[in-house]
């Protein structure tokens, strides 16, 4: 009687323990709430550019060695080409040769010959046409070139945080894996001992064998994100262990409005198209006006008796085809106008939406990372009550849960706002695109 008079005591002062326990868990949650509305309103750091970007002169390989830089790079030289073809211009010297025999009715027969050289002569102000629109192709093909190293940078950029945030999971999943290992360990003790029901370790079994299974599809993801990104990247090293905190630049969202659309390759590229089709336009109605072709010819006639020198000068006579071809450049640049003001307003639109994401990001991760503190705290008063028999199993490892959640919730938070500000840097022009020919815009 007296050691069943003792179980019930023991029994009875467990659950007093765990009546204080939940109504310690239930403060912990209200203090929890608390904190994290108070850090709802917590200010925007000063700027500066993410830690965790890979290194600026392995970017600048990558992005040369990519083969959408490297076809725009080949664009470039073959505009280089054009310009100089244009330059050279479309006449060339043209040779021609004669022979003939003459026979002559009741009288001797005779060897002749003749040779004559040709050429077309460019009408002056062509000349000059010509050269500016050649320019003004290699122009476009520059600022193609240089579309094409920000477009990749972007992709480089997506990739690249993209492993990052798997990589982060899996960091995560494992630290998981060994507090649910603790827990399960923790729960023998305690089934030993008579404190806990077997079911008690059924469930922490199960609780880990989840976080197993989803720590192994992390590790798959990961693999995926690094064979994606090392597919399209080789020359990138490791992603860093560097966890970095996203800082919000100081300037406004007008000053990096105004720094897009400063320089501008895509923008740039198409007001440079525009141009040379206008210098096209004007070509094609010099056309109407045909180039002469003036030729110096020499024969020799009856076996040399016969000597003959001669000036020849002929023009096309221009039709409705010349006029329609200058109608067509003009109706093109037009169009490539509207182009223009598309571009631009598109763009408009980038600069408003990365100002709003890095800020929203850098706001939005402060509240997650309070949260998650906040959230990780109440996890561990729980393992502790767990292990002084003050808490049941379901209500930790639920805990625990949220906990994990959280975490992942604050690290996707800060890479995406890291991610971000990134892009908002790119676009402007101030990370790693300093391209040779940028420097004769600044």
């Amino acid at each position: 009687m007296r050691y069943a008079s003792a179980i019930g005591s023991r029994q009875s002062a467990n659950r007093d323990r765990a009546t204080r326990a939940r109504g310690g868990v239930a403060l912990s949650l209200g203090r929890l709430l608390a904190v994290v509305g108070c850090v709802l309103a917590g200010p925007a750091v000063a700027a500066q550019a993410p830690a965790d970007l890979p290194p600026a002169e392995s970017v600048v390989r990558a992005l040369d060695a990519h083969p959408k830089v490297q076809a725009a790079q080949a664009r470039l030289t073959a505009a280089q080409a054009e310009g100089e073809r244009l330059l050279a211009g479309e006449h060339e010297f043209g040779l021609s040769l004669l022979s003939q025999q003459r026979r002559v009715r009741a009288g001797p027969d005779y060897q002749e010959w003749s040779v004559g050289i040709e050429r077309g002569l460019r009408l002056p102000g062509k000349a000059g046409l010509d050269r500016a629109i050649g320019a003004k192709g290699v122009a476009e093909a520059a600022e193609r070139l240089g579309d094409a190293r920000h477009e990749t940078a972007r992709q480089l950029l997506e990739l690249w945080y993209g492993r990052l945030l798997a990589r982060a999971e899996v960091a995560l999943w494992r630290q998981q894996v060994d507090v649910l290992q603790e827990q399960r360990r923790t729960t023998e003790i305690r089934v030993r001992r008579g404190d806990a029901a077997r079911l008690d370790s059924l469930q922490a079994e199960a609780a880990l064998a989840q976080a197993e299974s989803e720590l192994r599809r992390a590790e798959a993801r990961e693999q995926i994100a690094l064979a994606e990104l090392v597919a399209h990247f080789p020359e990138l090293p490791p992603a860093g262990t560097a966890s970095a905190e996203p800082v919000l630049p100081a300037e406004g969202e007008a000053h990096w409005a105004q720094r897009l659309l400063a320089h501008n390759h895509e923008i740039l590229a198409v007001q440079r198209a525009q141009e040379r089709l206008r210098l096209q336009a004007e070509r094609a109605g010099a056309e109407r006006l045909p180039d002469p072709r003036l030729g110096l010819h020499y024969a020799r006639e009856l076996d040399g008796r016969e000597n003959i020198v001669g000036v020849s000068l002929s023009i096309d006579l221009p039709g409705a085809a010349r006029q329609a071809r200058a109608e067509l450049y003009r109706a093109e640049a037009e169009a490539m106008a509207q182009d223009v003001a598309q571009v631009r307003r598109r763009l408009l639109a980038e600069a408003a939406g990365n100002w709003q994401r890095a800020s929203a990001g850098v706001e939005g991760y402060q509240r997650l990372k309070a949260a998650a503190e906040a959230v990780e705290r109440h996890a561990e008063l729980s393992r502790r009550a767990y292990r002084l028999g003050e808490l049941g199993l379901g209500e930790t490892l639920l805990a625990q849960r949220a906990a994990l959640q959280a975490r992942l919730a604050a690290e996707q938070g800060r890479l995406e706002a890291n991610l971000a500000i990134a892009r908002l840097l790119l676009d402007a022009h101030s990370l790693w695109l300093a391209e040779p020919d940028e420097a004769e815009h600044r």
